[in-house]
This record gives C-alpha cells, structure tokens and sequence, in this order.
C-alpha cells in the first residue's frame, strides 16, 4: 500500500472519522481544525469511537494553519459548506500540481468550486455516507451509517489514481467504490440527503419516527422524488425508481438516525438549507420542475440558517482559521 500523505480541513465527525481511519491504517494524516478541539487533539490525540470500526485512540498531527503542512497527496474538505469559501482559501498552501481533492460535504457544488479555485484535474467527484459527529473536544463518535465512500473522476470512467484511492479507504476499513460515473454518484447522494436531512430537520425528530407515520412518509417520498426530477433536468442519467429504492434504503437504516442538518439545528449551528433543499428550488425553477415539498422544507427552515445565537468558541471546531485576515 502506498502511503499517503493527507490532510483533512474540518476534523468534525466526518472529517475525524475519515481522518482517523486512514491514520489507524498507517497514513501521514493532519487534522486541520481550531479550538477546543484542536486543543484537545493536540494534548490527547484523538478518539474515534465507531459501530463500523470499533473504538480507538491515536496521536494525530493536528494545526489550525495549512501553511504547516504543505502540498499533500490527498486533501479532504470535510467542513460544513457555509464555511467552503474561506475553507478553500486557507487550503491552498495543500495543493500541488498532483494533489487530489475530495469533498464529504452535502450537496453538488463542492467540485465545481473546489475545480474554480484549484483547476479540474486535481478534483475527484466524491460521497460519504455516515453518521457522525464530535461528541467532545477530541472524540469522534460515529453512530451509525455504512461509513462508505465513492470516488471517482469527473470526467466519467476509471483511472489508476481512483482506484488506487478507492483501494486505500478500503484498506482503512471504509467500504469504497471507484465509480466510473461520478457526477451520477453525486446526485444520488444528493437526493439521498436532501429527504433525510431536510425531513429530520423539518420534523426535529429522527427517522423512525418519520417512517410511522403515513403523512410524513408520503412528504419524504415527494422530496425525493423532486430532487430526481431535477437531477435529470440537469442533465444526470438518474434510475426512474431511484426515489422509491432510496426511501427503502432509508427505511433500514437504524431508526434514530437524524441528517447533519436535522443535528445543526437542534444545536442551534447554522444549517445548510441553501446548499440542500433551497438548491432543488432554484433549479428547479431554472428548469421548470415544480418542487412543492422541498419548498416546503426551505421556507420552514430559513429562518434557521444563521443559527441561534451562541459564543463563538462554542462551534469554533467546525471552522478553521483563515490564512489572510477576515473582517468581523
């Protein structure tokens, strides 16, 4: 196995978990994070207690400056995306002329910006799917999910670098497949988060208890459905059944789970709205598909998206610290 060298901007839940994993597996991995959590991984390291995995602990290299680090041979953007613009700025001391970048983030505009600011051939298209969160300073926990990763170019088909990535997650312990139709990928995943993140969000309850019952299950299978509609508006070569084959995927995941939007929210963090359900609307107006149930969603959570107002240092763990001065 060919060690890499990786760095993980935003060692959240899902950065630290995939952070954590490739570093258990014998990779040069720098969690790239600030505040009490980075306080705590530098004096203690890192826990990662996990269903997929097991639990373990490990010494990290962890910074809040990516001028410490370097190019890297692989750079994972892991923090929410309302912070993917600064994150990108400070990233840029990571990226050399081979370096690949992924993104673990919700929704479909991560690689087209990553592709802006760094050029196209260093992009790899990309999903994750697991639950996952910082219990504390310092520890990860992931409750549940099938910790899974999809890679692939965005340009379609299979190349070394691909499975040469995908070989290594799997080495790690993650379940990876090299796609050979990314963008595709992408969009599943989309429609995916976009039900559970927007439904647990909307109901601030998990999906067990969205499953029992009729009217909120028919609600769940309309988002789903809008957000295929819209995909295959842009142009993604979607299955015709993809909305009901992801609604019973979701039915057999563990009832409790609550999407990353749904746990922002009740934490009082900002939310992802625009960059998830309020994205369907704008193009689904853009291409004239009606998206009435994400609509929905969108306008009862709005008013949400900056969050509640709390002390900075209590979510300074999903940002990380700009390289260039920002103002208040």
């Amino acid at each position: 196995m060919n060690k890499l060298k990786v760095a993980v901007i935003g060692a959240g839940g899902t950065g630290g978990f995939y952070g954590g994993a490739l570093a258990r597996a014998g990779h040069d991995v720098t969690l790239i994070a600030r505040g009490p959590h980075l306080k705590a991984m530098q004096e203690n390291g890192l826990r990662v207690e996990s269903v997929l995995l097991g639990d373990f602990s490990l010494n990290v290299e962890a910074t809040d400056d990516p001028r410490e680090v370097g190019a890297v041979d692989l750079a994972m953007l892991a923090v929410k995306s309302w912070a993917t613009e600064l994150a990108i700025e400070a990233m840029a001391p990571l990226v050399g002329p081979d370096t690949m970048l992924i993104s673990t983030q919700n929704g479909i505009d991560s690689e087209r910006q990553l592709s802006k600011a760094f050029g196209t051939a260093n992009v790899l298209g990309c999903t994750v799917t697991v639950s996952a969160r910082l219990d504390s300073p310092g520890i990860v926990r992931q409750v549940g999910g099938p910790g899974s990763v999809v890679v692939g170019e965005l340009e379609g088909g299979l190349t070394d670098r691909v499975t040469m990535l995908a070989d290594a997650f799997n080495a790690a312990g993650l379940p990876t497949e090299a796609h050979a139709d990314a963008a595709r990928a992408i969009w599943e995943k989309f429609v995916f988060i976009c039900g559970l993140s927007g439904m647990t969000a909307l109901c601030r309850k998990p999906i067990g208890d969205i499953f029992a019952e009729e009217t909120t299950t028919e609600m769940y299978r309309q988002v789903l459905e809008e957000v295929a509609a819209v995909g295959r508006a842009e142009g993604i070569s979607l299955p015709d059944d993809l909305a009901a084959s992801v609604l019973e995927t979701t039915r057999s995941r563990e009832p409790f789970i609550i999407g990353s939007m749904g746990h922002d929210l009740l934490a009082g963090d900002p939310i992802e709205i625009d960059l998830l359900n309020g994205r369907v609307n704008e193009l689904g107006k853009l291409h004239g598909v009606p998206t009435p149930a994400n609509f929905a969603i969108t306008a009862a959570l709005k008013p949400h998206e900056a969050g509640a107002e709390k002390p900075a240092q209590s979510r300074g763990h999903r940002l990380i610290t700009p390289v260039v001065p920002v103002a208040p």
